[in-house]
């Protein structure tokens, strides 16, 4: 069962305190797959876009950007997830009319409207089978920062910059799957979404960071009207503040688990909320792509694109990769 990203992830108090016996048990179970695990290389580069909390920190939206700049490159390019929570196994291709989110996860929807994308459990053989194909020139891996069992030829840390680290506690006592020092030695460079403060300045003063910006595309939809607002994310209050600085009348919001999956009585009920709020309803497009057909007619989703305020260096990082 999927529960919501608990508050105290974000600040230490005595329920991440009494939790860090577990965090313990946690990290030394990792490191002994660590050292159990033996990385292999594979012979197409693979771009990993990996991040070191439990959800929320925006490597989709980096993925796409990515993805959009080969593109611009002309590189023959595809993505490769594990599929979170999807029921397929084996490695598979994600199609962007046919698949269903139940069988792939939700994100590789997404990512493969850009480019092929395909799932695989076990990155190592998805990676495999990719590279098949000789015009496939690279790999975009959207996660998978903590799995060894497949050498990286770039990795990017991607941060959020107003979550950050949380509390900065390893699973279960914070959001931290490793500690930032220990993600922090694999990234090449950081991307931070947001606004680079002080503090984040110094705990990644030893790497390269380059800022983003999440923007909107289709905000005239939504201009001038009353919306309710829904999601299920990790950090659902992103969305719901991303919204209302952005002028629009938010009069109702509603927040579900991360990478929730909608039962039809509970998409009912929110499109009969909101028509009794004379409200549109408003998702983010990762919640909108695993809606009924039904309900993609009555429900809209925010449209938005990720820049890199310096564009430059990331393609001359790609270059000094791909061209060689």
């Amino acid at each position: 069962m999927l529960i919501k990203t608990p508050k105290f992830w974000m600040h230490r108090n005595y329920i991440s305190y009494s939790l860090l016996p577990l965090s313990l048990i946690y990290k030394a179970a990792k490191r002994v797959i660590d050292l159990t695990q033996q990385t292999t290389k594979v012979s197409k580069p693979i771009i990993c876009v990996g991040n070191l909390t439990v959800g929320g920190s925006g490597k989709t939206p980096v993925a796409l950007a990515l993805g959009k700049i080969l593109q611009e490159m002309s590189v023959e390019f595809a993505y490769l997830s594990r599929g979170y929570l999807g029921k397929k196994n084996q490695f598979g291709y994600v199609d962007k009319v046919k698949s269903m989110s139940c069988d792939v996860g939700d994100e590789p929807l997404i990512l493969a409207e850009v480019a092929p994308t395909f799932v695989a459990k076990d990155r190592l053989q998805g990676a495999r089978q990719i590279i098949k194909n000789r015009k496939i020139q690279a790999i975009i891996l959207d996660d998978g920062m903590q799995n060894n069992l497949l050498q990286k030829d770039l990795t990017i840390l991607v941060v959020d910059s107003k979550i950050q680290f949380g509390n900065e506690f390893i699973f279960p006592a914070g959001p931290l799957r490793e500690s930032v020092g220990e993600g922090l030695a694999k990234a090449d460079f950081v991307v931070v979404i947001g606004e680079v403060d002080e503090k984040l300045q110094q705990i990644l003063a030893s790497k390269k960071i380059i800022s983003a910006k999440i923007k909107a595309k289709n905000l005239t939809n939504f201009s001038g009207q009353k919306l309710m607002a829904f999601c299920g994310l990790a950090h659902p209050k992103k969305f719901f503040s991303f919204l209302e600085n952005q002028g629009l009348n938010v009069v109702n919001t509603q927040s579900f688990a991360d990478h929730h999956s909608y039962k039809i009585s509970e998409l009912e009920q929110l499109v009969a909320k909101a028509k009794k709020l004379d409200a549109k309803l408003i998702a983010t497009k990762k919640d909108w792509v695993k809606f009924p057909s039904n309900f993609k007619r009555k429900i809209e989703y925010l449209d938005i694109d990720l820049e890199f305020v310096d564009k430059e260096f990331i393609k001359d990082q790609l270059k000094k990769l791909l061209i060689k």
